[in-house]
C-alpha cells in the first residue's frame, strides 16, 4: 500500500529548466562556456541562494576574481533569469498529484531575485501547499537542516514524503532522513520511480 501523502519538488531542473552552459554558449559562441560557467555557478553564487548576497554583489566578486572573463560575466548576470523556463511536463505532473489528493511542497536552493522572477511568471508557488526557499532560511541543500525545517514547519512525516531533485546528493540526504528521495532525470523516469498511482 502506498503510504506517500506529500510530494516535494525541487525547482531548478525539475520544475524549471536551468542549463547555463548551452544557453550562454549560444549567446556568446566565441567564448568557452564549458570553462567559464562552472567558475560563476560556484560558492559565490551559492551565497545568493543562502540569502547572503544579492546578484550585484556576487557579480562584483566574480568580476574581481576573473577579470579576464569580464564580458562573459556581464552577459551571464544580464541574462541568467531568461534561461529559467517552466518544464511543462513536470508542472502538469504537479497538478496531477494535486488531483490525486497529494499535498505538494517546494524545497529549493534559490535566491530572492530568482524567486521574484519565477513567481511573477509561473503559478507553482501559489499552487504549492508550502515552500522552503534557501535564501529565506539561510541554509542550502544538502544540509539536512533544510529538510528537517520543511518537515517540522508543515508537520510532515518523512516516511509519507517523496522528494524529486536533479542533484543526486540532495536526493541521498532526503533518503537518509527517511524521505523517499528520487534523483530527477526526466519527468517520466521520476513518475515511474515514485509510482504514486
Amino acid at each position: 500500500m502506498n503510504s506517500i501523502k506529500n510530494v516535494i519538488f525541487d525547482i531548478g531542473n525539475v520544475l524549471v529548466d536551468f542549463h547555463p552552459i548551452p544557453y550562454f554558449q549560444r549567446l556568446m559562441p566565441q567564448s568557452d562556456m564549458d570553462t567559464i560557467c562552472p567558475l560563476i555557478f560556484d560558492e559565490t553564487w551559492e551565497k545568493i541562494d543562502q540569502g547572503i548576497y544579492m546578484c550585484d554583489e556576487a557579480k562584483n566578486e566574480h568580476m574581481q576574481k576573473y577579470p579576464q572573463f569580464h564580458q562573459e560575466i556581464a552577459c551571464i548576470y544580464a541574462h541568467w533569469k531568461e534561461m529559467m523556463v517552466l518544464n511543462e511536463e513536470t508542472y502538469a505532473y504537479l497538478k496531477e498529484c494535486q488531483s490525486h489528493h497529494y499535498q505538494v511542497y517546494l524545497l529549493s536552493n534559490i535566491g530572492l531575485e530568482s524567486h521574484q522572477y519565477l513567481k511573477a511568471r509561473y503559478a507553482f508557488f501559489d499552487d504549492a501547499d508550502g515552500a522552503i526557499l534557501s535564501y529565506q532560511e539561510h541554509v542550502i541543500k544538502p544540509d539536512q537542516r533544510i529538510y528537517e525545517l520543511l518537515l517540522s514547519r508543515y508537520g510532515l512525516k518523512a516516511e509519507e514524503c517523496v522528494f524529486f531533485d536533479d542533484n543526486a546528493s540532495n536526493a541521498a540526504v532526503a533518503c537518509a532522513l527517511g524521505i523517499k528521495g528520487i534523483r530527477f532525470i526526466t519527468c517520466e523516469q521520476a513518475k515511474q520511480e515514485a509510482a504514486l498511482w
